[in-house]
């Protein structure tokens, strides 16, 4: 019996090579190290230049969340089977339930359920003006977004403790870039806290829109702080290098409407200790939406100020974009993107987990089209290639960054044998 293949890509400066490696070694590491590690294969140097430009960011997607037992939203089963029950026992039938019904039993994408369950609660509300109706498809809709964090969400205490190792990883290969670049961004629709935890453990400091101590408010100005140590009396403050900024598109577990704040946004952050239990945790007023088609909708405050971010930031100069984890379904995702390739000085570079074909986003496969001919498009594309945790160990041509107290403490334990 032969040993089977898989196949990757690798689309740069114009042309594609294939790269193929037998099953069974794949999962040894000592041949998943050689066969990165040939410059052959990987061109890590011609990378190199790209992760030093001035301005680094990163668009992550569920696809980085799974080495901490995420799960991507489309796989499986239809998870709102006890919501259906309950829908088709309500007599006598309404009109709006029979099209709840219809959505969650349809086999369109799980985003595009909420979307369109949406859709029917703004039309019943706005259009209608049935307020009665609205606020039971907005229940239902409250309902199924618990289901669907439950189900696939994370939480802290589900891999603070032992999976959390390759997101640290990340942090520190991505802010040991030289001290004259500007910091590194991520940007996320996903609604876990795998980021921001990662930096906790690590001692890192980054900003995620927010600002306060025992109230935490959603404030965008945040993102242009910048933090320094001053040395002593006589010199100027030197700015600390090990900073990132992190936008959460589609909101996150840790967001809570909250009314009573009164200012622009009335959001606050709640804290999820790495043992709070899904069953504890308190769903109401929770802030994410994974709403798709109706781009209205995401560009409401404040998801339109994130975006308007993550836009800013494609627009700059000496500018590189990296892509992991992402399905290229969020059409206000890829808007951005597809504007942000008219900036001649952006660099794209897409590490996909499936080889493109016919059967992927269209979107996606204009990009792998277009990357022939333009050379500022660099695509990754395989299960070896395109895996987060892969293109963590192997695929980021930057040194892990060791922090200063931690080399003391190595040396002084090294004394101490």
């Amino acid at each position: 019996m032969t040993d089977k293949k898989i196949q990757n890509y690798i689309t740069i400066d114009g042309s594609t090579k294939v790269l193929e490696l037998e099953e069974s070694k794949s999962k040894i590491d000592s041949e998943l190290v050689d066969f990165f590690r040939d410059e052959e294969n990987i061109p890590l140097n011609n990378l190199a230049k790209y992760y030093l430009n001035e301005n680094l960011n990163f668009l992550c997607g569920s696809g980085t969340s799974v080495a901490i037992g995420g799960k991507t939203i489309n796989k499986g089963e239809n998870p709102f089977e006890t919501i259906l029950s309950e829908l088709k026992g309500i007599t006598p039938e309404k009109p709006h339930i029979l099209q709840l019904i219809k959505f969650l039993e349809s086999d369109i994408l799980l985003e595009k359920k909420f979307d369109k369950i949406n859709q029917e609660y703004l039309y019943n509300l706005n259009i209608k003006e049935d307020v009665a109706s609205a606020v039971e498809i907005k229940n239902y809709l409250d309902k199924a977004l618990k289901i669907f964090v439950e189900k696939y969400v994370p939480f802290p205490i589900d891999y603070v403790e032992k999976n959390l190792g390759i997101h640290e990883l990340f942090i520190n290969k991505i802010i040991s870039r030289k001290e004259n670049l500007n910091r590194p961004k991520i940007f996320t629709p996903n609604y876990d806290l795998a980021f921001e935890n990662a930096c906790e453990k690590i001692g890192v400091n980054y900003n995620n829109g927010f600002r306060g101590v025992h109230m935490r408010k959603f404030d965008p100005d945040t993102f242009h702080n910048e933090t320094y140590i001053k040395q002593d009396s006589a010199e100027k403050g030197k700015r600390i290098t090990t900073y990132l900024n992190i936008y959460k598109l589609h909101g996150s577990v840790s967001w809570q409407y909250a009314e009573s704040l009164n200012d622009l946004y009335n959001i606050k952050e709640i804290q999820i200790s790495d043992s709070e239990k899904k069953d504890d945790f308190s769903f109401e007023s929770l802030m994410i939406y994974p709403i798709q088609t109706k781009k209205s909708y995401s560009l409401d405050l404040p998801y339109s100020e994130l975006f308007r971010n993550f836009s800013k930031s494609l627009s700059e100069t000496q500018n590189t974009l990296v892509v992991i984890g992402y399905s290229f379904l969020d059409e206000h995702i890829n808007d951005i993107i597809r504007t942000g390739l008219y900036n001649p000085n952006l660099t794209i570079i897409i590490h996909n987990y499936g080889l493109i074909n016919e059967n992927s986003p269209l979107f996606l496969q204009t990009l792998k089209d277009r990357a022939v001919s333009d050379k500022r498009i660099i695509i990754f594309e395989g299960a070896l290639v395109g895996d987060f945790t892969n293109y963590v160990k192997f695929l980021i041509p930057l040194n892990s960054y060791l922090p200063p107290k931690d080399t003391i403490i190595d040396t002084l334990k090294s004394l101490a044998k």
